[in-house]
C-alpha cells in the first residue's frame, strides 16, 4: 500500500473525533458526547458502545478485542461525561478490562470486555452470508433517507441500502431486517466501527406486525469479534452487509440477533441484544 493510501486509509473522521477522549488520570478519561448521534430518547447506543471501547484500548494498548458486553442503566445526554476503566487482568493472550461511564452522579453504563489475540485452530460454521443484490444495485428508495420510515439523526452518520427484510413502513412476520452499511464519511472496519454498527440499524421489531408503534431501549447488549479488526481485505469505499433477526418477545422484552459480514463473505461478529418494548408516543 503507498503511503497516501496509508495516509487517506488513517485520516482522522468526525466519528473519530465524536469519541475522542481526554486523559485525565490512569484509566480515567473525559469525553464529550456529541449531539448529532441522537435517536428518540439520547445518543445511540452504539455512539456511547464506541466510547467505552476506545478508553478500554487506550488504557491497555494495542489489543484485539473478543467479547464486550454494555449494560446501559439510564439515558445519557449530549455532554460531558466521565469515563473510568479498570483493568482487571493484563495478559499476554487474554486482558479483561471493566469501565463505567458517568453524567454527573448518573451511571450511563457498565461494560466488561474480553481482549484476545487470535488461535491457531480449526474452523466451521453452518450459515453462509445471505445472497443479497450488490450494494450498487439496491435501488434508490431502499437507501436511509430522512423521508424513509426508521430514519433517526444518528443515520445520517452511515450510508445503509436496505437488502434483507420489508422496506418501512412494510411488515411481515419474521422480525428480520438488515443491508450493506458503512459511514458516510468513509472509514476503515475497526472493532470501533464494528461495535457502532452492530447497533446501527433499525430495529428487527420494526418489521413486524405489532399492535401498537413501540421504541425499544436496550439493555444489554453483547457483541463477539470472530474475525481480527481492523478488517484486512476492506477498502475505504467498502461496505459491511448487517443481518438482525428479532425471533422472541415475552414479559415486554425482545431478544434481537445480529450478524455481520465482511463484502468478501466473512463473518465478522455476531451480536445479541435484550431490549424492552414501550409505547411510542408519536
Amino acid at each position: 500500500m503507498s503511503g497516501s493510501s496509508e495516509e487517506s486509509r488513517m485520516k482522522e473522521t468526525q466519528f473519530d473525533r465524536d469519541i475522542a477522549l481526554e486523559p485525565i488520570s490512569p484509566g480515567h478519561y473525559g469525553v464529550s458526547i456529541a449531539d448529532t448521534w441522537n435517536v428518540l430518547i439520547g445518543p445511540n447506543g452504539g455512539y456511547i458502545a464506541a466510547i467505552i471501547l476506545k478508553g478500554m484500548k487506550d488504557t491497555l494498548g494495542d489489543v484485539q478485542t473478543r467479547s464486550v458486553t454494555f449494560h446501559f442503566l439510564s439515558a445519557s445526554l449530549p455532554g460531558d461525561a466521565n469515563l473510568h476503566v479498570n483493568v482487571e487482568k493484563r495478559g499476554r493472550s487474554l486482558s479483561t478490562c471493566t469501565a463505567r461511564l458517568t453524567q454527573g452522579d448518573r451511571t450511563i453504563a457498565m461494560c466488561m470486555a474480553t481482549f484476545a489475540s487470535a488461535r491457531e485452530s480449526f474452523t466451521f460454521r453452518d450459515f453462509n452470508m445471505p445472497e443479497v443484490p450488490d450494494p450498487e444495485d439496491v435501488p434508490l428508495e431502499q437507501r436511509m433517507s430522512p423521508e424513509l420510515v426508521g430514519h433517526v439523526p444518528f443515520r445520517d452518520h452511515f450510508d445503509q441500502r436496505l437488502a434483507i427484510g420489508p422496506v418501512p413502513p412494510t411488515t411481515d412476520d419474521e422480525g428480520r431486517v438488515g443491508g450493506w452499511t458503512r459511514f458516510t464519511e468513509h472509514r476503515e472496519f475497526d472493532d470501533l466501527a464494528i461495535v457502532t454498527i452492530s447497533d446501527s440499524w433499525f430495529p428487527g421489531l420494526f418489521a413486524r406486525n405489532t399492535p401498537t408503534p413501540l421504541h425499544v431501549p436496550t439493555v444489554d447488549h453483547t457483541v463477539h469479534f470472530l474475525t481480527s479488526a481492523p478488517i484486512p481485505s476492506s477498502g475505504l469505499n467498502d461496505f459491511l452487509l448487517v443481518d438482525f433477526t428479532t425471533s422472541v418477545a415475552q414479559e415486554g422484552y425482545l431478544i434481537e440477533n445480529g450478524k455481520i459480514w465482511s463484502s468478501e463473505g466473512h463473518l465478522i461478529a455476531q451480536s445479541r441484544q435484550l431490549a424492552v418494548m414501550l409505547p411510542r408516543g408519536d
